[in-house]
């Protein structure tokens, strides 16, 4: 999703200091995300309504 929001901002780039791998390099406890539990898609009917606002607007 955070791909997304930049793409849709507009944003015309984006400049970071560490790529992950890097990160983990110098502490490799940075690594260790826990997995989270996903359930969805859920609710599309009420997601999409504002998308397609949006999108008539533009």
């Amino acid at each position: 999703m955070c791909a997304g929001g930049i793409v849709r901002s507009d944003i015309g780039r984006v400049v970071f200091a560490l790529s992950t791998g890097q990160l983990v390099e110098l502490t490799p406890d940075s690594g260790a995300w826990p997995m989270v539990a996903q359930d969805g898609p859920a609710l599309f009917e009420e997601a999409r309504t504002p998308i397609d606002l949006y999108c008539r607007r533009n």
